[in-house]
Order: structure tokens, then C-alpha cells, then sequence
């Protein structure tokens, strides 16, 4: 109830004596002006009401009578319910034959916990203290003598009905306040504990809502299953369409999920959550068997990977799913929940992504992942990440046109790891361009020494991710490096995967073109296996296309399979572009990479990747053979 709901002064005056009553009319009436009046009664009125007073200077009160306890009880009761509660209530002590003032006021306090209630009496007894321990509140329970002075009454109910305003005004801005704080709490409570893009449940309302099924210890906390999805390449998505895109296909996510399990009770748990930036997690509780639960995280999967149409266009997406589930994998939630995410950080480093259900070994693989991300951090300081070399030969004469420098990781105990295993660590540590500088040093030295020991020039690709075209100082990098050790910016090419080049090609272009512009080369690796138009071969500073080796690998298997080779090929001629087979590991597939016009080949069959002695110790018995091109035999047999 506000102010201005109650802006008129209702008073109840109750009395058996009709006099009496009278009396009350008359010194709270509009016309009361008794000529002992003092402007004192009348400035207190105007502070007490404001525009509540007449031209007249006096308090407008409206009065209501009554003559018996129970009347007055049942009065104040109506104008409860009719919402025009009384501010003031005058109970005469004695009126017989009924309740006597005290019990009609312990009713009425029931009733009204605000109202003022004035005991009226002549007697000296009960005393005023009394009162406010009988009817509390105490600052709202009066003894009033009679026979009393009207100025007196008037005076009385004025001081008493300013109270009670004041009083209602400051419980309206308090429930004001209460619902202002109520508002802001609850709004803190969902900013804590719920996405604001799709309004879904985040990371600690999932591990709560979890916990809280596990401590409630029913069937229904047996047997739950975490499932933890991530959208791949989302960012690359939300780029090319825009943010608002962005978050109408979250939300779309989100919205399909939740119809994924309408079938399920509401209120066993199941909880759908995002936790991430392109991150989702579906908690289900009350799984019956590993057949349950390898259909629903498949459900989970294949309802992501439908197509979303969103802005008109169909979307296409990729999830990769990692689960875990209570109790096998653990007794809380936060515990399952790092199993989950061991099991999807292994889905999103496989090639298909998929889906991997954590098992115990995991825990093993993750401490030695944790272990080697140390030594590695060692490693480079250490010089440990070496290189090696794979040949290109030239198909046209037989002689080496290049080599490939690939990195490996040569331990303190003597074992060697490959790229794949340490290349994909440094960029999750961050590391990835210190990597790349420690790689482009160990080559450019070698480019070096063998121009000043052997005067041999040859020229030696080096591998760039998507990572480094980030490094807004790559070139400067670059320049710098070849620079230090006074190698020829001819001599080193660039290889960037087609996939990375394409998931990054706004980044790629300036980057690519300033790496042109210095005059290092630049190749497009494993060509074929993009997914978008060949345009922008043309928009790019490129010289070579090495085709992927796993058109090569098929090459003999059919005529398709030779076809599509032969366009890849047909498409870098017309562009005037170098063609590199790689992945060689047959004489047939050289022949037929040599029939259909590649320009160079690489692979097992001409020769393996090597440390640098086995490299040039291999460069050298070809140059000694007898036939200098007898490593290539169909040039050999030309030239004979």
C-alpha cells in the first residue's frame, strides 16, 4: 500500500456513551475552532499534513463510530479488506455488557499491526507501560485520559495520524528498497550462475546442480553422465558471419539440446549447460547401462552436426564430445568433470574429432603431457629441438631442387619424438612462436654453413602454422633471423597447411604478402584438402602447391583417383605454379606423378627424413653414383 492510497485520515472513535461520541465528532469535525485555539495547533496540523489541511488551517479527519468492543473489531476488520485501513482507534476501557477496551484492542492489533490504538479512560490504572507489554508494538499503544479538552483530542489524533503516514511512507520506500535488493540479488544470482547469451546454466551451476545430486545420495545420482561438447572452428564461424550470427547459432545450440531430452523428467537433474565460449555440457543423471549411455552421447552428436539454418544459410558444424560418468570416474563433481574435459581435449586433438570416453590410462597420459610440457619449455632453452631434412628432387633432370626442414625433439635419454607429438603442446603452452624461431635458427644455420663449406646453395622449405601469422612481428622475425646468419631470403620457403591457411585467410593475406614482399617463398601444403573456393589461390602470393599425400596414396588404387591428381596439377600450371608430389612411396606413383607433370617429388621412396649428417651423407652418394640420375629411372633411362 503507498501514500497516496491512503491520503485521508480515518479515525475510529468507540465509546458506549453517545455524548461522548458526540464530543469526538465535534473536536475532530472540519468546522472545529475553538476560541482558545493557538496557531501553534494549526502550524503543527500543516508540518503534520501539508495540502491534508483546509483553507482554515485545521486537520480533515473522517470519523467512524462504534459503541461496543465487538462493532469496533469488526470495523476495523472491513476496512482491512476494503483497503482503507483506520490511523487511529479511540477504545473507551469499559463497555459493558461486551469486551472491555483491552481485549477489543488485542483483536485489533491482530488485525492491523499499524493501526494506533488510544486506550480512553478515567481511571488512573492500567498504567501506560503495561499496555505496550499487552498489545505491542509499544510506540503504537496510547493512554488517554478523560474527561479530556477537545484541543487535547485534536491535538492527539493530528500528532498520531502525522505518525502514521510517516509510518507508511517509510515501509513503502523500505518494501521499495527490499524489492530493489531482491531485484539486484537475483539479477547477481543468474549473472553467477547462468550464461547471459543463451540463458542456460554455466560451469558452476552445472557443478553444483551435480554436486547436489551426488550428497542427496538417491537412486537418481547413480550412474550420471557428463557429456562435454566443443563446436570446432566456431571462431572462424562467427568471424565470417558476424557476432549477431554468432550468438543466434549459440542459442540455437542451446534451444536444440534442451528438446533433445524433452522425454526426460524435468526434475531428475538434467541439466544443460554452457561453459565455454563455443563449449557446451549436458548432465544426465540416472543412466541404466553402457548401452544407455553410448546412445545418448550420440544422440548428443548427431543433433549438433544437423544442419542450422541460421540467417537464411545452412550451417554445417563439428563437435568434438568428451564424457565421463559418477561413480566410475569419480565421487564428486569436480573430479568428473576434469575426466570429461581429459576426454574431450583428446577428441579435439584427432583428426575426425569424435568422440572419446575417458578411461583410467588417460590420467597416466595427461601427467605425462603435464610433464612434458615442462620439458619442453627446457628443451628449446637447451637446444634440443633439432631438425631434419627430407629431399626434393627434381623431376625434370633428377638432380635435388630442395629439401624439407622438419623438427623433432631429440631427448636428454636419446629418444626422438616427432612434430605430432610436441609441434600441437607448444601451441597450447603458448610457446608456439618461440618453437617456430628456434626451428628457423637451426635451419638458416645449416643453409649457412653449407654455402661456406661446400658452396652449395639449395634452397629449404620451413613449416608455418596458423599460430605464427598471429605474430604480428613474423616478418620483422623473419628478416631479423635471416639477417643474424647472412642466409639469402631465396633460399627459405614458407609452407602453410591449406586448412590453416583457409581458416585464417583475412589474417593470412597482409601477413603473406609482406613475407612476398621481403622475397622469402611461399608454399600451400597438403593442397586439396580444402574446403573452400580456389579463388583464392589467385589473391595470394604463392609459388608452389605440394598436392597431399593422400591423393597420393590412392593415386594407383583408380582412374578417379588419377584424374584428380591430374586436375590438381592442370590447376597449378595454369596458374604458373610449382607442383610438388609428396608422400612418393612407389616407382609406380613416381611415374605417374612424372606422366601427369609435377615439377618435384618428395616421400619415402626418394628418401626419408634425415638428421643433417645422414641428409648430406645421402646427397653425396647420389652425386657420386654412377648414373647421377639414378635414383630417378625413368630420367635415367631418357638420358641413356
Amino acid at each position: 500500500m503507498t501514500p497516496d492510497e491512503t491520503s485521508s485520515n480515518r479515525v475510529l472513535v468507540v465509546d458506549d456513551d453517545v455524548q461522548l461520541i458526540g464530543e469526538y465528532l465535534r473536536c475532530l469535525g472540519e468546522d472545529f475552532e475553538p476560541a482558545n485555539a493557538t496557531t501553534t495547533l494549526s502550524d503543527l496540523e500543516k508540518v503534520l499534513f501539508g495540502d491534508e489541511t483546509n483553507e482554515r488551517g485545521a486537520a480533515r479527519f473522517e470519523v467512524h463510530s462504534r459503541n461496543r468492543g465487538e462493532a469496533a473489531v469488526a470495523a476495523v476488520e472491513e476496512s482491512v479488506k476494503a483497503g482503507k485501513p483506520y490511523s487511529i482507534v479511540f477504545l473507551d476501557i469499559r463497555m459493558p455488557p461486551g469486551i472491555d477496551g483491552i481485549e477489543a484492542a488485542r483483536r485489533i492489533r491482530a488485525l492491523d499491526p499499524n493501526i494506533n490504538v488510544v486506550i480512553v479512560t478515567g481511571s488512573l490504572s492500567p498504567e501506560p507501560e503495561n499496555l505496550g507489554k499487552e498489545i505491542p508494538p509499544a510506540d503504537r499503544i496510547f493512554f488517554f485520559k478523560k474527561p479530556f479538552h477537545a484541543v487535547e483530542c485534536r491535538q492527539l489524533a493530528a500528532a498520531l495520524c502525522g505518525k502514521w503516514h510517516a509510518d507508511l511512507a517509510l515501509r513503502h520506500a523500505n518494501d521499495v528498497l527490499e524489492q530493489r535488493v531482491w531485484e539486484r540479488t537475483e539479477a547477481l544470482h543468474k549473472l553467477a550462475y547462468y550464461d547471459p547469451v543463451t540463458g542456460l546454466p554455466n560451469r558452476l551451476r552445472l557443478t553444483d546442480e551435480f554436486d547436489r545430486i551426488i550428497h542427496e545420495g538417491d537412486g537418481a545420482a547413480r550412474d550420471s553422465l557428463l557429456v562435454l561438447l566443443d563446436i570446432e572452428r566456431f571462431s572462424f564461424l562467427n568471424e565470417t558471419m558476424g557476432y549477431d550470427s554468432g550468438t543466434e547459432l549459440l542459442k540455437a545450440i542451446g534451444r536444440r539440446l534442451l528438446r533433445t531430452f524433452d522425454e526426460r523428467s524435468s526434475g531428475t537433474g538434467l541439466t544443460i549447460s554452457r561453459f565455454g565460449a563455443d563449449e557446451f555440457a549436458c548432465l544426465i543423471p540416472g543412466i541404466k547401462d553402457n548401452t544407455e549411455l553410448q546412445e545418448l552421447v550420440e544422440r548428443i552428436k548427431t543433433t549438433v552436426e544437423e544442419p542450422f539454418l541460421i540467417n537464411g544459410r545452412d550451417l554445417f558444424l563439428k563437435a568434438a564430445i568428451g564424457a565421463a560418468w559418477y561413480p566410475t570416474h569419480g565421487q564428486n563433481a569436480k573430479t568428473v568433470f576434469r575426466c570429461a574435459e581429459a576426454a574431450l581435449h583428446r577428441s579435439m586433438r584427432r583428426p575426425d574429432s569424435g568422440i572419446t570416453y575417458y578411461h583410467n590410462e588417460m590420467q597416466s597420459t595427461a601427467r605425462h603431457r603435464f610433464e612434458l610440457e615442462t620439458e619442453l619449455r627446457q628443451a628449446i632453452e637447451n637446444d634440443e629441438i633439432i631438425t631434419y631434412f627430407q629431399p626434393q628432387l627434381c623431376l625434370k633432370t633428377g638432380r635435388l631442387a630442395g629439401a624439407e626442414a622438419l623438427a623433432r625433439w631429440q631427448r636428454p635419454d636419446g629418444t626422438i619424438l616427432p612434430p605430432a607429438e610436441f609441434i600441437p603442446l607448444s601451441e597450447e603452452m603458448g610457446i608456439s612462436d618461440v618453437l617456430f624461431e628456434a626451428i628457423l635458427q637451426r635451419v638458416c644455420d645449416s643453409v649457412r654453413r653449407w654455402r661456406d663449406e661446400s658452396g652449395w646453395d639449395i634452397p629449404v622449405s620451413v613449416n608455418l602454422s596458423a599460430h605464427q601469422l598471429r605474430n604480428h612481428d613474423l616478418v620483422g622475425l623473419i628478416q631479423t633471423i635471416l639477417e643474424q646468419n647472412k642466409v639469402d631470403r631465396r633460399l627459405i620457403n614458407l609452407e602453410l597447411t591449406e586448412t590453416d591457411l583457409l581458416e585464417d585467410l583475412a589474417i593470412a593475406r597482409p601477413v603473406l604478402q609482406d613475407l612476398s614482399r621481403f622475397g622469402v617463398g611461399l608454399h600451400i601444403d597438403d593442397f586439396g584438402t580444402g574446403y573452400s573456393s580456389l579463388s583464392y589461390l589467385a589473391e595470394l602470393p604463392v609459388q608452389t602447391l605440394k598436392i597431399d599425400q593422400s591423393f597420393i596414396e590412392r593415386l594407383t588404387e583408380s582412374k578417379t583417383n588419377e584424374r584428380v591428381v591430374q586436375a590438381i596439377v592442370a590447376l597449378g600450371k595454369a596458374m604458373q605454379l610449382q607442383v610438388i608430389a609428396e608422400g612418393i612411396e612407389t616407382e609406380q606413383q613416381l611415374l605417374l606423378v612424372n606422366e601427369f607433370g609435377c615439377d618435384l617429388a618428395q616421400g619415402f621412396f626418394l628418401g626419408r627424413p634425415m638428421a643433417e649428417p645422414d641428409f648430406l651423407a645421402w646427397c653425396d652418394a647420389v652425386a657420386e653414383s654412377t648414373s647421377k640420375h639414378a635414383v630417378l629411372p625413368f630420367v635415367a633411362g631418357r638420358e641413356k
